[in-house]
């Protein structure tokens, strides 16, 4: 196509030149004209508006758009409707949200547990500080300060608990109570405790007096227990 182009351009150049309309003999006057008839043609193709999609293609890329639209999601969007509920036993009170234990209630914690700053072995376990566990190994040694810093880390569990299982308000010193009891206990048995039990029932009095309820271990009173229980009832009953 572009050979023949040129073909035609020469003839009409040449005929411009030299003749009355294209300057050339009437034999060769067809040829030029069918080259002016030639560029005519391709330079009005040229000029042809570009046609237009189908109106399926039209359909279907608007259909493309759309979802490519409903797809996107923005951060800070809401979750979509089918977006799990959060499970019942992480819900707690919101009012307790804030909570930390204080100073009160890591000095029963310290008392009662005592302090190592040299691992010892423990019913198979190895423990160092104030009884603390997870990085504990034999021969590790810390400082006083390590000791209360690992102690803070590992009352943050306990702290989860208290506000993940308490259903009512609770003010500093009644929060910090509960956060050593259920340092001591473990998750599943504060979870099962009567001060839980009397707690959640509203009856903060009950609650208070169920503490001494968990002073025993191997169906035995234990002493030491029963000093850190009264320690917890106190501060549960201090107001803040």
């Amino acid at each position: 196509m572009r050979v023949q182009l040129i073909f035609w351009l020469l003839l009409l150049l040449l005929g411009a030149a030299i003749g009355d309309r294209y300057g050339l003999p009437g034999w060769a006057r067809g040829l030029t004209d069918r080259g002016f008839s030639s560029v005519e043609s391709w330079f009005g193709r040229l000029d042809e508006p570009i046609p237009a999609a189908s109106e399926n293609e039209e359909s279907n890329t608007a259909t493309e758009d759309d979802a490519a639209e409903e797809d996107v999601v923005e951060p800070g969007d809401e979750p979509p409707a089918s977006a799990p509920e959060p499970a019942s036993g992480d819900l707690g009170n919101a009012a307790n949200a804030g909570l930390h234990m204080n100073d009160a209630g890591l000095t029963i914690i310290k008392e009662s547990e005592g302090l190592r700053l040299e691992a010892y072995n423990a019913g198979g376990k190895w423990l160092i500080g104030y009884g603390h566990s997870r990085t504990a190994e034999a021969g590790m040694t810390i400082t006083e300060s390590e000791a209360e810093q690992l102690l803070r880390e590992d009352v943050r569990g306990s702290e989860d608990i208290v506000k993940k299982m308490v259903l009512v308000p609770l003010n500093e010193n009644q929060f910090s109570a509960l956060v050593s009891f259920a340092y001591n206990l473990g998750a599943g048995a504060f979870s099962r405790s009567t001060v839980l039990d009397a707690l959640n029932a509203g009856d903060y009095t009950q609650a208070a007096d169920n503490f001494r309820n968990h002073n025993t271990g191997g169906g035995e009173v234990i002493a030491h227990l029963v000093e850190r229980r009264e320690k917890e009832r106190a501060l549960f009953l201090t107001p803040a």
